[in-house]
C-alpha cells in the first residue's frame, strides 16, 4: 500500500483546521487503506481485544435490566474500582434515535475498542505506517508526532444509540495544543448512517468540558469542567460541520473540539472506522480524574508524551 499522501494538504485545508478545529481531507489516502482497515476491524469484532465495550448492551442494562443478561466489558472497563459509564450511572439517560424502533434482537450493537493498535496488525499499520502521522504533523505544525491511542467505533445497521456531544481531550490524560484525532472511515458514509457532526471553532477557547458517558449526557457530579452545550435538537443554533467521507478520505479534528453523532438508521450498511489520536512537540501527560480507565504507567504530570516509547511511540518523522 502507498505510504505517501496521494496529494498535498492545501493551504485552504490548513486554514480550515486552524479556524474550525476540524477539516475533511478527501482523497488523501490510497483507498486500499480503507479496505485493509475494514478487514482489521471485522477481525477485532469477531475476537474483541484491548479495551472493548458494547455500548448497546450497556444501555439496555441501564434502561431495561431484564433485556440483557451478563453485560460484558473487557480490560480496565471491567474493573470494579474503575467503574465508568456503568448501568447504574447511565440509568434513564441513554440517548436513542426515535425515528426507528427495531425489535431488541434485531438492533445493531454499538461497539468501541480502544488500544487496538497494540493487538491488531492492521490497526497498528494504519496508526503507524500509513500516511496518517504525516497528516497529523502537517496540520499540527509539529516537528515530531507521537501516537497517543486509538478508538475503533462500529455502528451496525439499526443502531439506536447516539454518540453524545463531547470533547476528546477530557477523556485523554494529556495536555497541549498540538493534539488531533485522525478519523479513517472503513466504508462510504451517508446521512442515514449517523454522520459525525463537529462544532466549529470551540477548540480555540482552551476550555475543558465535562466528561459524559458517550451515549448519555450524564457526567460525574464533581466534574468541574464546563457544561457541554445542549446541541442535540438545536443544531440550527450552532455553527456545525458535517461530512460524508468515502474510502480514501480522512477527517481530522483538534482534540479540544466538540463533536457528536446520531444512530445508524440504515437497515443494511455499517458505519465503521478508527480515530487515531496523536500528540506533537508540546504535548505532555496530565492525569484527568474523570477520564475512562487507562494505564498511566505511574507517569507524572508534565512528562513528555514520548517518554515511554512502547506505549506512545514516535511515528513522525519515520
Amino acid at each position: 500500500m502507498n505510504t505517501n499522501l496521494r496529494r498535498p494538504i492545501t493551504d485552504k485545508e490548513m486554514r480550515t483546521y486552524e479556524e474550525d478545529g476540524v477539516v475533511w481531507l478527501p482523497g488523501i489516502l490510497d483507498p486500499e487503506w480503507a479496505d485493509y482497515l475494514a478487514r482489521g476491524i471485522i477481525e477485532l469484532v469477531k475476537n474483541p481485544q484491548g479495551q472493548a465495550v458494547d455500548f448497546t448492551n450497556l444501555g439496555l442494562a441501564a434502561n431495561t435490566p431484564e433485556a440483557v443478561s451478563g453485560f460484558q466489558a473487557r480490560d480496565k472497563w471491567a474493573e470494579g474500582q474503575n467503574e465508568w459509564g456503568s448501568p447504574r450511572q447511565l440509568a434513564g439517560t441513554v440517548l436513542l434515535e426515535d425515528r426507528i424502533q427495531p425489535e431488541t434482537d434485531k438492533r445493531g450493537h454499538y461497539l468501541s475498542i480502544t488500544g487496538s493498535w497494540q493487538v491488531s496488525d492492521a490497526l497498528r499499520d494504519v496508526a503507524i505506517h500509513s500516511p496518517l502521522p504525516e497528516i497529523a504533523a502537517t496540520l499540527m505544525q509539529s516537528q515530531k508526532v507521537f501516537l497517543y491511542d486509538d478508538q475503533v467505533l462500529v455502528k451496525p445497521p439499526l443502531t439506536l444509540e447516539k454518540t453524545s456531544w463531547h470533547q476528546d481531550l477530557g477523556y485523554d490524560n494529556i495536555q497541549g495544543s498540538q493534539v488531533c484525532g485522525v478519523r479513517v472511515p472503513a466504508y462510504a458514509e451517508s446521512a442515514d448512517m449517523g454522520l459525525v457532526h463537529y462544532l466549529k471553532g470551540v477548540h480555540k477557547s482552551g476550555q475543558i468540558y465535562k466528561v459524559n458517558f458517550f451515549i448519555s449526557n450524564a457526567h460525574a457530579d464533581d466534574d468541574d469542567g464546563l457544561d457541554v452545550p445542549r446541541i442535540d435538537g438545536h443544531e440550527d443554533d450552532f455553527d456545525i460541520a458535517t461530512f460524508a467521507p468515502q474510502p480514501g478520505d480522512v477527517v481530522v479534528h483538534h482534540l479540544a473540539s466538540l463533536h457528536g453523532a446520531g444512530g445508524n438508521l440504515s437497515p443494511t450498511r455499517t458505519r465503521s472506522g478508527v480515530t487515531v489520536r496523536y500528540g506533537g512537540d508540546d504535548v505532555t501527560h496530565r492525569f484527568r480524574r474523570h477520564a475512562p480507565p487507562q494505564d498511566l504507567s505511574l507517569l507524572s504530570d508534565g512528562t513528555p508524551l514520548g517518554h515511554d516509547a512502547a506505549k506512545n511511540p514516535q511515528v513522525w518523522p519515520r
